[in-house]
């Protein structure tokens, strides 16, 4: 079943000539730091930034932080000053590109029809400018209006991946707190947002700019819409991404922790944030680690269910961030240790005391799912779930 809808927005929401917009980017930017600073070569360090943030941080940095570290590197400037420069670009001559953009044609309806089919709609864009600067493409594509009733919109700031990775989208569907085959991805772009979606499971439709977006409205007013494209089955390249992902999307909340709310629980049968984390740091090792080892190793291993562990369980360290990088360092193990597998290994049988009989690949899956379980919890207690 269809939760959420992730709309790409340059050429599905937002007509923009790509090529002539980078261009124009470009100038403006290098502009800018000459004009501030007095520096040239601030277009070929952002250029760089945008190449580290494709290449990924395994979950820890933003892409704002590394599109903001290149900058501050490139141009020998403090990081709050390129910060500032950066600021100043997005409030003043960012705003003269809007005039390469014009609205799409039923962009709003199509996002009112699916808002008002109780649907998670998410702005699904190549994140690589901040929310400000997203926030203005919207305006830009006649959307503000309908912004407050969207459940995320992904930029620089808080995303920690970006298009084409599958990673991406994985880390925008655990931020949505729903499954990989439970989003829709529309967009224009094969490379960059059909085949990755559909790739981690995700179900996808392409538009084509030159039609527009009636085909898709039209296909919406079909009652059985949801199941004109299916959701591939599951395989084992889906994983890493997830695994990725799920990290990306587990900094993201914590990066909107307040110091205060470390070890508040929102209920007395319900977890803190620090027990959220420690609990997840400490699954890895001793419960999927160990299950996952067993399989590998073992003929149809018996796979117990180990009983809950309870509202009560410690807090593992005083500090939220350092049990985030311990339970970091254990996903890179468990990811080392899937690396390579052949087919027949991801096929070993296992018998799970819930899950009845069950296989490698299902279980790897179901470690990706308990991380997207506790992200939603997490997400919950920082009050930060879309309705």
């Amino acid at each position: 079943m269809i939760k959420g809808l992730l709309l790409d927005l340059d050429n599905t929401l937002l007509r923009n000539p790509d090529r002539q917009f980078a261009a124009a980017f470009t100038a403006r930017f290098e502009r800018h730091f000459l004009d501030e600073f007095g520096l040239a070569g601030g277009a070929e360090a952002f250029r760089r930034g945008i190449l580290a943030v494709h290449d990924g941080a395994q979950g820890r940095l933003s892409n704002a932080e590394m599109l903001l570290r290149c900058l501050a590197d490139g141009l020998r400037l403090p990081v709050e000053t390129a910060s500032a420069g950066l600021a100043a670009f997005y409030a003043t001559p960012y705003e003269e590109l809007s005039a390469l953009t014009s609205p799409v044609a039923d962009a709003d309806k199509l996002l009112a029809a699916l808002l008002e089919a109780n649907l998670l709609v998410a702005i699904a864009t190549n994140p690589i400018y901040p929310q400000a600067a997203i926030l203005r493409r919207l305006e830009w594509a006649g959307l503000s209006d309908i912004v407050p009733s969207l459940a995320f919109i992904t930029h620089s700031e808080n995303m920690h991946f970006a298009k084409p990775r599958r990673a991406y989208y994985a880390e925008l569907a655990a931020r949505l707190g729903i499954e990989p085959d439970e989003c829709l991805v529309i967009g224009d772009s094969r490379r960059n947002d059909i085949a990755p979606a559909s790739a981690l499971g995700m179900r996808a439709w392409q538009i084509n700019p030159e039609r527009g977006l009636s085909p898709i409205l039209e296909r919406l007013g079909n009652a059985s819409w949801q199941h004109d494209v299916m959701s591939r089955e599951l395989n084992a390249d889906m994983l890493a991404p997830q695994f990725m992902g799920n990290l990306g999307a587990l900094a993201g909340l914590l990066n909107e922790v307040k110091p205060h709310q470390w070890l508040q629980r929102p209920d007395p049968g319900e977890w803190s944030i620090l027990q959220i984390l420690c609990h997840l740091w400490q699954a890895e090792s001793a419960v999927h680690q160990q299950r996952l080892r067993a399989i590998l190793s073992q003929d149809n291993p018996f796979i117990p269910a180990l009983p809950p562990p309870g509202p009560h369980i410690p807090a593992c360290h005083d500090s939220g961030w350092e049990v985030y990088e311990w339970f970091r360092a254990r996903r890179l193990v468990t990811m080392d240790m899937l690396a390579g597998l052949s087919a027949d290994d991801w096929a070993r049988p296992a018998r799970h005391s819930i899950f009845g009989l069950t296989t490698l690949l299902e279980m790897a899956h179901f470690t990706a799912q308990h991380d997207r379980l506790h992200i939603t919890q997490l997400c919950q207690t920082l009050g930060k779930c879309a309705d």
